[in-house]
């Protein structure tokens, strides 16, 4: 997994079990997700955000990519696009851990 994007502040630390985990924060994937955005547009294609959910440790990205395209804005004509928004809260939902 990923764990070069610590932001001081920006961290969810919860303790279960005697386990810490620590969560991503909305800025730390908002870092993330940008950088797999090649063209700058705001806007990642189906391959850049299954590169994205491989990156972020997900057992299955292609069903995350499916997943997040499900829960995104549906005012978009094409779906094949995703809004980086819209994977910020779809990831924040499903509870990431760095």
């Amino acid at each position: 997994m990923v764990r070069d994007l610590l932001v001081p502040g920006c961290i969810n630390i919860t303790e279960q079990k005697g386990r810490v985990q620590i969560f991503w924060s909305e800025e730390q994937l908002l870092v993330f997700f940008k950088g797999y955005d090649k063209d700058g547009d705001g806007r990642l294609t189906k391959d850049e955000s299954k590169a994205a959910f491989d990156k972020l440790g997900s057992r299955c990205s292609t069903f995350r990519t499916w997943r997040a395209r499900c829960h995104a804005d549906t005012n978009s004509k094409d779906r094949s696009i995703l809004n980086v928004d819209d994977l910020v809260k779809y990831a924040l939902k499903r509870g990431y851990k760095l």
